[in-house]
């Protein structure tokens, strides 16, 4: 029984037995010793009958008879009746007797008395230290429940209270933990909210802007062109912000499952530059990939596209006209590893912490385009699914970023 592992339990229960078996010794030495004076009151009755019957000249052959005989007759009965000697009188009737009651009686009582005083300390040691046991058990646990988590129940023992201690600090434990998340999550609500309303200001307010001289110059054709391809340019940049930290925030909630497949790395990596080609031939940029093509990668096909594709974004950003973006990818026997590289500006040793940030944009970017998003999506993509999104870099001579993940996946 788990009850019996705890050592205050098993000293009260010991406390018990050793009560007990003190009060059947007891018990057995008192029968002893009632049976020894039962002993002597009728080896003295014997004696006096006896005494009494020699004075009257019986013969001591009947009186040796009389005493062995085990036999009752109806004129012996009756004689006793008339003296008032019956099984149904009273004991105090018979001096001897009652002394011995009495005497038996005080012992008895005592033995009790003492057993029930014994018993009645015994327990109530055991129910205080068990009553002081709980009122710091109930102090702690307040304390938890008003996110003091400094204290710590007793666990210096084992049994069933012990156990249900412990998992009570199991559980302050995960609150705490929680806790910890919440407050986390908070200030991350909190950010996120400040950065978001500091990334609408410029688009919303250039927005209005375009949109008050269309409307003070409604006849000028040409303004009103001009003016509402910016307005649409600065929506299409609050949409992609939106969008973007709408998959971030969800990705970081563990609301994105990523199914993972087994997928061709080149075809990924296809897919993800197709969609840049464009913007790399009209920048005067080369995009080119290097790897085998035979090469399986395990990962969720989409979201690892989006996530290569805004490597590449990024590479583009920070690489100039005639610059060259390499995407490659290898695999060694625990790892296989995709890289972005680039040939552009690199970047400063006091960015390199805070690249993956959100929002995060060097002093050293001037007015390139982009909301600092791009890589805080790809390494919440990349550690989504077990993997290392990781960056190395050269002011002056590029950057490169790796995405690792392990081979046996």
């Amino acid at each position: 029984m788990d009850m019996m592992q705890e050592k205050s339990v098993r000293y009260y229960f010991t406390c018990l037995l050793c009560m007990t078996g003190v009060f059947v010794m007891l018990a057995l030495f008192l029968s002893w010793v009632h049976g020894k004076e039962t002993q002597h009151i009728l080896f003295e009755r014997e004696q006096t009958m006896v005494s009494s019957l020699m004075k009257q000249g019986v013969s001591k052959v009947l009186i040796a008879d009389a005493i062995r005989s085990a036999e009752s007759t109806e004129e012996g009965t009756a004689l006793m009746w008339q003296m008032g000697h019956t099984d149904t009188a009273s004991f105090r009737l018979f001096p001897a007797v009652d002394r011995s009651v009495r005497l038996f009686a005080k012992i008895a009582t005592g033995m009790t008395v003492i057993l029930a005083v014994t018993l009645t300390a015994v327990t109530v040691r055991f129910l205080l230290k068990r009553e002081k046991l709980y009122r710091q058990a109930e102090s702690i646990i307040t304390q938890f429940s008003d996110g003091n988590f400094e204290g710590h129940l007793p666990q210096n023992e084992t049994g069933s209270i012990y156990q249900l201690f412990a998992a009570v600090e199991e559980l302050a434990v995960s609150l705490r933990a929680q806790g910890g998340k919440e407050q986390q999550m908070k200030a991350f609500l909190r950010d996120t909210i400040s950065d978001i309303s500091h990334q609408l200001k410029t688009p919303l307010a250039a927005l209005r802007m375009y949109t008050e001289i269309i409307a003070e110059e409604p006849d000028r054709k040409e303004t009103v062109e001009r003016f509402s391809e910016k307005a649409m340019q600065s929506l299409g940049r609050m949409e992609r912000l939106v969008q973007t930290i709408l998959k971030v925030s969800r990705i970081d909630a563990g609301s994105i499952v990523f199914h993972r497949e087994w997928q061709s790395a080149v075809e990924l990596v296809d897919s993800a530059v197709e969609d840049l080609s464009v913007r790399a031939q009209e920048e005067g940029k080369r995009l080119v990939t290097e790897g085998d093509p035979a090469l399986p990668l395990f990962c969720d096909r989409e979201w690892t596209r989006e996530a290569v594709a805004n490597l590449i974004k990024n590479a583009l950003d920070h690489t100039g006209e005639d610059g060259t973006v390499t995407v490659s990818w290898e695999k060694s026997p625990a790892m296989f590893r995709l890289s972005v590289a680039d040939d552009g500006c690199g970047i400063a040793t006091e960015d390199l912490p805070h690249v993956f940030k959100r929002f995060y944009r060097s002093k050293r970017d001037g007015g390139r385009q982009g909301i600092g998003l791009g890589l805080s999506l790809a390494k919440s993509i990349v550690e989504g699914q077990d993997g290392i999104l990781s960056v190395s870099s050269t002011p002056g001579q590029g950057a490169v970023f790796t995405i690792s993940f392990l081979t046996d996946s």
